[in-house]
Formats: structure tokens, C-alpha cells, sequence
């Protein structure tokens, strides 16, 4: 009996030590949570937001915070706390992004250099129960002053549904950069051999003759915003009202065509026909405008456009008014021109450029969009055949593809457009050389 008391002591205290030994190996480990930076920008604002991933796998997170180091001055951001559970339940939490939203000023910084410190604390026992501390430490800058913006362009008169440039020079590099018109917003562009000078082609919506001020916009590094007015006059264009018959001979001839790529089309032609020229139309316009959007930096083009020969059959911006059987069904802006030659007359690039889209876009049948740079694009619809693939440099002038009737054309023709950023403009602008010098070139300082 001794002996087996003897041998149930030992084994209990081998037990005890060595659970002992397993919880002080688990809740004395010496490894610091690890600290990596997610959004963490440059320089510190009047808005800056920061986040950091904080991970501990053993105990759990107990504690991060931050704080800003300025000239000896330490700054304190919100902490944010976990819950203590007992080291055996595992219920901590062992990963976790933080986040804090700083204003500089509010805080008290100044401009200049300053140090951005994250520090993380674990549930371990170690350094009397306060846990191991891993730190990140970042050399950052306050930056609480807005960028200073000098207009340099002078001639801003622009017609509705017209384009105008925008020129201004920047103190300090932006993060963006550019124009807004009313609601609309333009990208700036730097200038190659200017110094922190920067472009904007505009455009003045062609169905608003009040689009809102024009507006230069900046937002540093830092996140400063300054804006400064520019200086414009909006010239009123008259509206031409044109007048489009659907026959019972075209929607046959074109309804059932654009219904193999919309499927969804539902009820008789002239339902489908209604379907096709007000949610396809949207949708169509919606894939150009993102199309021109995001193009070189660059201005690709020299010289006037060139404009395809033929008549002019519609005009940009015409507000067409759609009648069947004598009875008014709708309405819709042509935004475009449309030019008819003969029947697969060659079609040329209206500038030097690269092929953006190249393919079938809905009523616009099969297309062409070439980026001339700088946010100007050009638009080739209706083609019977493409010669040019995304991607090809392509030249003034140059033949590009074919006139045709696809898409909701009623007969062979060009549908040329042009979009600055997303937005039609009028191409009649592009093609005088006169009117480019005068409120493009001599904009360009």
C-alpha cells in the first residue's frame, strides 16, 4: 500500500509539473504579435485613414494602438481592447485589422516629419501579466496645407455639348487632379516638360445650359482638397428637332437582328423596337462612356480630325422624335453625326491613336473607339467590317473599316462621335483647325 501511494504521488506531481510546464511554455512564449501595414499613406492629413493587420496565434490579442511622434510630442490615437478569457477556452482573437481615421490639425500636428507608431500587446503572462508588445514603426509627415492651384488657360467659351481644356500648374504632386463641371468630373493630366503642369479637356453636358461652375479640383497626397474656380462663358446651342418614321418594313428588317444579342427582348416588334431604343440605348451608352474612360495620359493626336466624306445626314445632340403609324412613341438624343457616302465606303481615323474597343456594341452595331490620349476618344459605328484590332496604333487618316448599316441603322452610313472622359461632345468642333487653336492649343501653357 505504501509503495502505491508512494508511485500515485510521484505520478501526480509528474502531472502537475508537467502541466505546469505546458501552460507556463503556452503562457510564456515570447513571440510579439506581428504588425503589417495595409493603408498607410505617405504623408498625414486633414483626412487620413490608416489600417494595420495585427495577428497572435498562441494566447490571442490583447490590446493595439497608435500613436504620432512630432517633435518629441506624442500624440495618442484610440486603443482598442479585447476581451480577456481564460487561457484554456481559446476564445480570444488572434487576427484583426485595425483602422483610424486622423485629422492632423484637429490633433494639434504640424507640418513636417513625424513618426507613425502601432503597437500590439498579447495575452501571454510575460512582463507582469502585460503580455509580449510587438511595435511598427513608420517615418511619415504631417501635411495639413492645400495644395496651391495657378490657372494658366484664358479662353474658356464653350458651347453646350462643346469641349474646352483647362490648364492650371500644382505646388506639389496631387493623388487627383482635375476639372469638374456641375457634377461631372474630368481628370487632369500632367504635361510632359512642364513642371507640375497639368491638362483637362471639358465638356458642358449638351441638355443643361446651367451645368454648375466649373471648378478645378485637387487632392494631395495628404488628402488636402483645393478647388478654384475657373472663369467660363456657356454658349447656348440651338436644338434641332428631328423627326424618325419606323415602318412596318424596318422593324422586321432590324428588331429581330439586335434580339439574337438581347434574348431578354419580350413582346411584339414594336415592344422589343421600344425595348432596344430606351434600356439597350442606356446601357449601350453606358458601355461607351466606360470604354472612354482610363486612356493614355498622353496627347496622341495632331492636327484637325478628319472628317470621312460624304453628306451630313444628323447632327449632334439632334433631339429625335420616333413616330409609328402617324403616332408620336418616343424620343431619344442622336448623339453623334451621321455621315452617308456610298454604299462600304472606307472609313478613316479621324486622328493618330490607339484602338480601344473594336467589336458588335449594341445599337451602334460593329464599332471602332480609338483613345487619342488625354481623355479624348473617337467612335466608328454602324461598320460593315473592322480592319483594325484593341491595341493598334492607328493614323490620321487611316482606313479603319467599312461603312454599313449594322445595329439600328435604317441605311448604310458613319456614325462618328466623340467622347472627352466618358461624356459626347460635338466631333463638328474637331474637325476646324481654327476652333482647335483657339480654345484648345492656346489653352495649353
Amino acid at each position: 500500500m505504501a509503495r502505491f501511494f508512494a508511485w500515485f504521488t510521484i505520478s501526480v506531481l509528474v502531472i502537475l509539473v508537467a502541466g505546469g510546464a505546458l501552460i507556463g511554455w503556452f503562457q510564456f512564449e515570447g513571440n510579439a504579435p506581428v504588425i503589417k501595414a495595409r493603408e498607410i499613406p505617405d504623408a498625414l492629413g486633414r483626412k487620413t485613414h490608416i489600417s494595420v493587420s495585427v495577428s497572435e496565434d498562441r494566447t490571442g490579442l490583447r490590446m493595439v494602438r497608435a500613436e504620432v511622434v512630432q517633435n518629441g510630442r506624442v500624440v495618442l490615437l484610440p486603443e482598442h481592447k479585447y476581451e480577456i478569457h481564460p487561457f484554456y477556452e481559446r476564445r480570444g482573437v488572434f487576427h484583426d485589422t485595425i483602422s483610424w481615421d486622423i485629422d492632423a490639425a484637429a490633433l494639434g500636428l504640424t507640418d513636417g516629419d513625424a513618426i507613425l507608431r502601432i503597437i500590439a500587446s498579447d495575452q501571454a503572462w510575460n512582463r507582469g501579466f502585460k503580455g509580449n508588445e510587438g511595435v511598427l514603426e513608420i517615418k511619415s509627415r504631417v501635411d495639413i496645407t492645400p495644395p496651391a492651384i495657378s490657372l494658366r488657360s484664358t479662353v474658356h467659351n464653350i458651347r453646350m455639348g462643346g469641349a474646352g481644356l483647362v490648364s492650371f500648374g500644382l505646388n506639389e504632386e496631387p493623388c487627383r487632379a482635375g476639372v469638374a463641371v456641375g457634377k461631372r468630373f474630368f481628370p487632369a493630366y500632367a504635361m510632359k516638360g512642364r513642371e507640375r503642369g497639368y491638362i483637362a479637356l471639358i465638356a458642358v453636358p449638351y441638355d443643361s445650359s446651367e451645368p454648375g461652375p466649373l471648378m478645378i479640383e485637387v487632392t494631395d497626397l495628404a488628402g488636402n482638397i483645393a478647388r478654384a474656380s475657373v472663369p467660363c462663358k456657356i454658349l447656348r446651342r440651338r436644338i434641332k428637332v428631328d423627326r424618325i418614321n419606323i415602318t412596318d418594313s424596318f422593324l422586321p428588317r432590324k428588331v429581330p437582328d439586335l434580339a439574337i444579342h438581347y434574348p431578354d427582348l419580350k413582346g411584339s416588334l414594336l415592344d422589343q423596337f421600344l425595348e432596344i431604343n430606351n434600356r439597350i440605348r442606356k446601357m449601350n451608352n453606358e458601355q461607351l462612356a466606360s470604354i472612354c474612360r482610363n486612356g493614355e495620359p498622353e496627347i496622341l493626336w495632331h492636327g484637325s480630325f478628319v472628317r470621312m466624306p460624304g453628306a451630313l445626314r444628323s447632327r449632334f445632340a439632334d433631339f429625335r422624335h420616333y413616330k409609328y403609324r402617324g403616332k408620336e412613341i418616343d424620343t431619344a438624343y442622336h448623339l453623334g453625326v451621321d455621315i452617308a457616302d456610298r454604299t462600304h465606303a472606307p472609313v478613316p481615323a479621324g486622328n493618330s491613336g490607339r484602338v480601344k474597343f473594336s467589336g458588335f456594341l449594341g445599337i451602334y452595331g460593329n464599332t471602332v473607339v480609338i483613345d487619342h490620349g488625354a481623355g479624348l476618344f473617337s467612335t466608328y459605328s454602324h461598320l460593315s467590317r473592322i480592319d483594325v484590332s484593341v491595341g493598334d496604333a492607328v493614323e490620321r487618316g487611316q482606313v479603319i473599316g467599312l461603312t454599313g448599316m449594322t445595329g439600328l441603322a435604317g441605311g448604310d452610313h458613319l456614325h462618328y462621335g466623340m467622347m472627352i472622359n466618358g461624356f459626347f461632345v460635338n466631333p463638328v468642333e474637331w474637325w476646324d483647325m481654327k476652333w482647335i487653336r483657339d480654345h484648345i492649343l492656346a489653352n495649353i501653357m
